[in-house]
C-alpha cells in the first residue's frame, strides 16, 4: 500500500484524513463501503471515496464526499444521546481507488499502519503536519475524547446515501455546521467565531428552502415565507413566527460592531444562543436531506456499533 502524490490526475481516489484529538467521538469504528471512520486510542482517521472536480477553491478544507460522511456522523446521533464533533486535519493522504471496500477491517488496519509510518518518517520536514497539536494521539501527549453517543448505524448510512454531494448550497451549509463544531472544541473563547459559522450555515438553509418554494410556484419567497414553511413542517420546534428574521437580527449584531441595534464592545449573544441554533440547524438539515422532520424517530439507536 502506497500513498499517491497527485490525486487530481485520477477520476476517483481515496482520501485518508486523520482526526485531531480535539475531535469528540464514540469509541467504535463506523464502517461503510465508500466511507469509514477508524477509531483507536492512538489514531483516528476517516477514509472516503471521492471523485475529481474541475472547480478549485483555495480555501477548500475537505471534499464534498467527506463533508457528507462527517455530516452523517454528526446528524446520525439521537438528539437526546450526546454529540459527535469531527476535527480533521487540513492535509490528507491519498490512495489510488482500485474499488477497495473501505469497510474491511484488514484494509483499515493497513491504512493505520501506513499513516503512522508516514508521519514517523517525516515529523521534521512534513508540510502535511506543521503543527504538532494536530498530530494523532500516538505522537503527542493528548488523548481522544469519547462520549456515550447514541449513533444509529442504519440512520447514519441512510443520511450519507441521501446527501447530494453536487448540491453546492447543501455542502456549503453542512461544511460550516461542521466547522462550528470544530471551533466549539476550543471552548468559550471562540464561541463568537463559532456563531459566525452557524449564521453562514443558516443562510444556506434559507436559500435551499427558497429554491424549493420557487419550484413549487412561489414568486420571490421571503424570509417570513421560509419561516412559515418550517413552522408548517415542524410545528412547535419552529414556533417562532420570525424564525429566519430573528436569527438574521442576531447575525447583524454578531457581524457588525455598530448597527441599527447599537454599538457593542463584544458579541452581544449568550452561549445558549449558540447551542439552540446549532441544535435547530441539525434538525433543519436532517429535514432538508431526508424530506422528513424528526426522521431519526424512525430508527433504532444504540451506544454501540
Amino acid at each position: 500500500m502506497e500513498f499517491i502524490k497527485n490525486p487530481d490526475e485520477e477520476d476517483k481516489f481515496i482520501v485518508v484524513r486523520t482526526l485531531t484529538t480535539r475531535s469528540s467521538l464514540q469509541n467504535s469504528h463506523v464502517k461503510g463501503e465508500n466511507a469509514s471512520l477508524f477509531v483507536t486510542d492512538d489514531i483516528c482517521f476517516t477514509v472516503a471515496r471521492v471523485r475529481s472536480r474541475e472547480r478549485y477553491y483555495e480555501l477548500q478544507w475537505s471534499f464534498p464526499e467527506e463533508i457528507a460522511f462527517f455530516s452523517s456522523l454528526i446528524l446520525g446521533v439521537h438528539p437526546d444521546y450526546g454529540k459527535i464533533f469531527i476535527f480533521p486535519v487540513r492535509w490528507p493522504f491519498y490512495l489510488e481507488d482500485t474499488g477497495q471496500d473501505l469497510s474491511k477491517e484488514e484494509f483499515l488496519i493497513k491504512v493505520a499502519g501506513k499513516i503512522k509510518a508516514e508521519i514517523s518518517s517525516s515529523l521534521e520536514t512534513s508540510n502535511y503536519l506543521n503543527n504538532r497539536e494536530f498530530l494523532p494521539a500516538k505522537f503527542i501527549d493528548a488523548s481522544y475524547k469519547y462520549g456515550n453517543v447514541g449513533l444509529s448505524k442504519d440512520y447514519r448510512r441512510f443520511l450519507f446515501d441521501k446527501i447530494d454531494t453536487e448540491n453546492d448550497l447543501l455542502i456549503r451549509g453542512l461544511s460550516h455546521l461542521i466547522k462550528c463544531g470544530m471551533l466549539r472544541q476550543f471552548g468559550r473563547m471562540f464561541f463568537d467565531t463559532a456563531s459566525l459559522e452557524l449564521y453562514i450555515s443558516l443562510e444556506a438553509t434559507l436559500h435551499i428552502i427558497q429554491e424549493r418554494l420557487r419550484q413549487n410556484g412561489m414568486q420571490n419567497p421571503s424570509n417570513k415565507d421560509v419561516s412559515d414553511y418550517l413552522l408548517e413542517k415542524f410545528g412547535e420546534p419552529y414556533r417562532l413566527d420570525r424564525y429566519y428574521e430573528e436569527f438574521y437580527d442576531d447575525r447583524i449584531k454578531a457581524v457588525h460592531p455598530d448597527s441599527r441595534f447599537g454599538k457593542a464592545m463584544f458579541v452581544p449573544h449568550y452561549v445558549t444562543d449558540l447551542y439552540m441554533l446549532y441544535n435547530d440547524l441539525m434538525r433543519n438539515y436532517e429535514f432538508l436531506i431526508t424530506g422528513k422532520p424528526k426522521c431519526y424517530q424512525e430508527f433504532e439507536f444504540s451506544e454501540s456499533l
